[in-house]
């Protein structure tokens, strides 16, 4: 009778516990409405103006050697070309040459409802020598247009947040309609 008096009460703490992780997430909107994501407890969407008055998005995890996300929407990408073939193409026009690149892999991301994405994982060391990695989701939103998720950080804390980086990634949501029927 004992052990169950105590698994009775246990219960109700691990329900609000998890109840608490729920509710610490939230959702950052680009502020040029481009997009949206979930962000997990710890990260920050931080949006900074420039000199000229454009804003300047941050989403880091703490402080930005930790953990940060930079994202970049590419247009006008070949609808024939596979996502994984835009990472291979990505990759060597542009991630291999950061300081010490070392490629650890490239693989296929389910991001969920059938569709998958790929994800570019690499290790680097910053010019003062720190040892940093990198992951980079790419996202096809339609097809013409591919979202590019580059995460980098300190690789003894982000080489730990991959759940967090996955759960990012997979709440991404590119706001195309809106974006596209603007003039320009």
């Amino acid at each position: 009778m004992k052990r169950y008096s105590g698994f009775v009460f246990l219960l109700p703490l691990l329900a609000a516990l998890s109840a608490v992780n729920v509710l610490a997430q939230e959702v950052f909107e680009d502020p040029e409405g481009k997009y949206a994501v979930t962000l997990p407890a710890g990260w920050l969407g931080i949006i900074n103006k420039d000199g000229l008055g454009r804003a300047d998005v941050n989403i880091v995890y703490k402080v930005r050697e930790n953990g940060a996300l930079k994202v970049r929407r590419v247009d006008g990408a070949d609808a024939k070309l596979d996502v994984m073939e835009y990472a291979t193409k990505d990759e060597s026009d542009r991630v291999r040459f950061n300081p010490s690149y070392d490629k650890v892999g490239l693989e296929k991301f389910l991001i969920g409802a059938g569709k998958t994405g790929a994800l570019l994982l690499y290790d680097y060391h910053t010019t003062s020598g720190q040892p940093f990695t990198g992951r980079v989701y790419y996202v096809r939103a339609d097809a013409d247009t591919i979202y590019v998720l580059h995460f980098t950080g300190r690789k003894n804390i982000l080489g730990t947040l991959r759940s967090h980086t996955d759960a990012i990634a997979r709440s991404f949501k590119a706001k195309l309609a809106e974006t596209k029927s603007e003039p320009k």
